[in-house]
């Protein structure tokens, strides 16, 4: 008993110790028991995942298509309820603009109207050279002739302009057609002496200028019927009476678009913009990426564009209007008797999804095929437009946005702003081609001389009929010295009527080419959009594209100083036009006005 006494007292002494190892030792033991078990499941559930994951991919590679009919069925219903919005889309667009696009049924009659009321798109109807039965009667197309002729003075009146230029119907010749062109010849001087530069127009019983709200020179009006209107003086085809009226809805919404930056102004003084210098559609209109100069450096923009219209509208494809060479095919209609063939009206009318021109057969071609590739030119033609306009430059992004706004929207890709000279030097260019006959010669020259004479600082654009030179002579003040120039070049699409079994959606594959890329390509480049935009959300800033940031930022000016305010400084809080450097500019140099 004693022994047993001392055994426990030695244990009491030495218990802690005792009793820490043998929890330590039991501890140890149910872990490696506990863990042991875990790794072996982790393991086993790792090999197996990584088993399915194989097992998946080598699904994937086997199988084009999700096995799942479940998961494709739903989405194949997703894709024709897209297919189906997409239709109605095209539907609804294309209803809206049958409003719009209104053959003027009054004036020409019911039976005209009739002839090409349901010729949408009218390629497809009518072939060039046009077959047995195609063209519609010879008086109906002497009646538009005559249409046109009496029409456009109306229009001009929607942005409260005049119109004063000579339009030359059937069988019109001689004294008319030396008057048209002598309309041409003069029409240099409008850039310089109308109200928007230095001199005043009459003023009636109230005081008050009596002038248009809008000056558009009669030399930009005779460009217009020259380029719109190339078989003036003989009967149209009737391909040209359908292209001639597409001609006018565009130019009724342009200078609709003109009215409504105007607003309700009365008087030029509360106009925006003040002077129409030219506006363009069809084959005349160029995408081309031109180049940035600085300010104050002298640019050659305006002159540059002035030669191209003048030059190009006086001797390159419209050599078949005017009176020179206007009858060369007339045929019985101009009673000279046919001597070539005519150019298809079409070709290099509209452009495809590049802004590249393209011609009629690839149009025709384009309309009547079943390939999913060409279902852009099946949808819309694209009409380029460019309007060249004298306008308070504060006021550059209203026109923009009425451009955006319009019935018949102009889809903007290029802006160009240049000093208000540029514009006069274009009109004046103009006058040296827009006539046809003797007078494209004769202008020529003529014009030429003032478009450098703007550009090498005669100072002509704003000094009525006077010449000052590195202003050694003063006069007073310009009347809008905020003015600018501005060219506006944009796309107007004109909807062709829905027809899904054209669009070729069953053939469809990976490698079809839409917009210049696979179809492959275009969902890679969606989905890299979709995962940079998941990566922004969570935290990251994504990037903000600037305008050309192409481009280097522009170099500090050490010797640039801040020029003192004055009366003509816009207030900084109104809205200002942006900066030339952020514009893709057409050909030339492009600057901002001091």
């Amino acid at each position: 008993m004693d022994q047993l006494k001392q055994s426990f007292a030695a244990a009491a002494k030495y218990g802690f110790w005792i009793g820490t190892g043998t929890i330590t030792l039991g501890a140890l033991v149910i872990w490696f028991m506990v863990t042991g078990a875990l790794v072996e499941e982790n393991n086993s559930r790792t090999s197996k995942i990584k088993s399915d994951v194989s097992a998946v991919k080598s699904l994937q590679m086997e199988l084009r298509e999700h096995p799942n009919q479940i998961s494709k069925a739903a989405m194949d219903l997703l894709v024709e309820g897209r297919q189906a919005e997409v239709l109605q889309v095209w539907q609804e667009v294309y209803d809206a603009q049958r409003d719009i696009l209104v053959w003027p049924e009054e004036e020409l009659t019911t039976e005209f109207v009739d002839e090409f009321r349901d010729l949408m798109p009218i390629e497809t109807h009518i072939a060039h050279p046009p077959e047995d039965g195609q063209e519609i009667p010879s008086s109906y197309r002497n009646l538009y002739a005559y249409y046109i002729k009496d029409v456009l003075p109306s229009i001009a009146e929607i942005a409260k302009a005049e119109w004063e230029a000579e339009f030359r119907s059937a069988g019109a010749g001689g004294m008319d057609a030396m008057m048209g062109g002598m309309d041409s010849m003069m029409g240099g001087m409008d850039g310089m002496g109308g109200y928007g530069g230095m001199g005043r127009g009459p003023i009636n019983i109230a005081g008050v200028e009596d002038v248009p709200l809008v000056d558009w020179p009669v030399s930009s009006q005779s460009a217009i019927i020259t380029e719109l209107f190339p078989w003036q003086g003989r009967t149209p085809s009737t391909l040209e009476v359908y292209y001639s009226q597409e001609n006018l809805w565009i130019l009724r919404q342009l200078l609709a678009i003109v009215a409504d930056v105007n607003g309700e102004a009365q008087q030029p003084f509360e106009a925006k913009i003040h002077v129409i210098n030219h506006l363009s559609l069809g084959k005349k209109v160029k995408f081309t990426a031109g180049s940035i100069q600085k300010p104050g450096v002298a640019m050659t923009g305006g002159m540059g564009m002035g030669m191209d219209m003048g030059m190009d509208m006086g001797m390159g494809d419209d050599m078949y209007g005017g009176m020179d060479s206007g009858d060369l095919y007339g045929g019985m209609d101009s009673g000279m008797g046919t001597m070539s063939e005519a150019p298809d009206p079409v070709d290099n009318r509209y452009v495809d999804t590049a802004y590249e021109p393209i011609d009629g057969a690839t149009l025709r071609s384009a309309l009547e095929s079943e390939s999913p590739e060409d279902a852009p030119l099946k949808v819309a033609k694209r009409v380029p437009v460019m309007m060249s306009l004298q306008i308070d430059q504060r006021y550059i992004p209203d026109l923009l946005a009425a451009c955006g706004s319009a019935p018949l929207m102009v889809e903007v890709k290029q802006v160009r702003i240049l000093p208000k000279s540029a514009g006069s030097s274009a009109v004046g260019a103009m006058g040296g081609g827009m006539g046809g006959g003797m007078d494209s010669m004769m202008g020529g020259g003529m014009d030429m001389d003032m478009g450098m004479g703007m550009d090498g600082g005669m100072g002509m654009g704003g000094m009525g009929m006077g010449m000052m030179g590195g202003g050694a002579s003063q006069g007073p003040k310009e009347k809008f010295p905020l003015d600018v120039t501005v060219e506006v070049y944009g796309l107007i699409h004109i909807y062709n009527p829905p027809d899904e079994d054209k669009l070729g959606v069953e053939q469809v594959t990976e490698d079809t080419v839409l917009d210049g890329e696979t179809m492959a390509q275009s969902a890679e480049e969606d989905l890299k959009e979709g995962s940079n935009g998941a990566g922004a959300g969570a935290g990251t800033q994504p990037a903000v594209d600037t305008p050309d940031s192409a481009l280097p930022p522009p170099a500090a000016d050490p010797d640039a100083t801040t020029p003192a305010e004055d009366a003509t400084t816009p207030d900084a809080n109104e809205a200002s036009p942006q900066p030339a450097g952020e514009a893709s500019v057409p050909g030339g140099s492009a600057g901002t006005t001091g």
